[in-house]
């Protein structure tokens, strides 16, 4: 199985199917991550947050942490990934260089303006796939007017929700900003999500279409 996941910044594809994709690779898929932005950023009073350099380094150890060794970051602009063609052509050559069989994006009603433009353009790149998911936003970009749908659910272990955890707080700079309820907000997020489809732990995801095997 050939596995893609798509996401607007470093750290987004780990917060929201992180335990999934490891669950994947032991399993024996091939996972490619792809990052719209080398995701350094200012505040809106213009104080640095995080360098583009620090965000690039935690986020390719982040993914080493999760088992996937093939990650593209991308250098379209952190705040202002649009739907456009530019970002429908780039994702349009990755997906038909690596040819998956699944790809995860942003939920297309995600509150983030670069989640939402990633999520557009990854399903209008990936208009020829059968298998697309909209993986999970958390807060403060999942509150939308309208809502997220768990329509699927991927079951993870302790131990690959302890891999998610470790690689969420291999991304220092916002590990920092966020502090630990925010690791405690994914952890209860697994919690519910496991006790949905009565598991101990999982994620899940809305279906934009998918193929049946029978």
């Amino acid at each position: 199985m050939r596995i893609l996941a798509v996401g607007a910044h470093l750290d987004d594809i780990e917060l929201a199917c992180g335990g999934t994709l490891t669950r994947a690779i032991s399993h024996g898929s091939i996972v490619k991550m792809v990052v719209m932005s080398k995701s350094g950023y200012t505040n809106y009073d213009g104080k640095l947050m995080r360098t583009d350099e620090e965000a690039v380094q935690e986020g390719r150890y982040a993914a080493g942490i999760l088992g996937v060794s093939d990650i593209q970051i991308l250098d379209f602009e952190n705040k202002n990934v649009q739907y456009h063609y530019t970002v429908i052509e780039t994702l349009d050559k990755i997906i038909n260089d690596f040819n998956p069989d699944i790809i995860f994006t942003h939920h297309i009603f995600d509150t983030h303006q670069s989640h939402e433009g990633t999520a557009k353009s990854t399903l209008s790149a990936a208009r020829r796939r059968n298998t697309v998911y909209m993986y999970e936003p958390i807060v403060p970009s999942g509150r939308s007017y309208v809502a997220f749908h768990p329509q699927m659910y991927a079951e993870i272990s302790k131990i690959e929700l302890e891999k998610k955890i470790e690689a969420l707080r291999a991304h220092k700079t916002e590990y920092h900003k966020f502090g630990e309820f925010w690791i405690d907000g994914v952890k209860a997020r697994a919690v519910y999500r496991g006790y949905e489809m009565g598991a101990k732990y999982a994620e899940a995801f809305e279906i934009v279409r998918c193929t049946l095997e029978v």
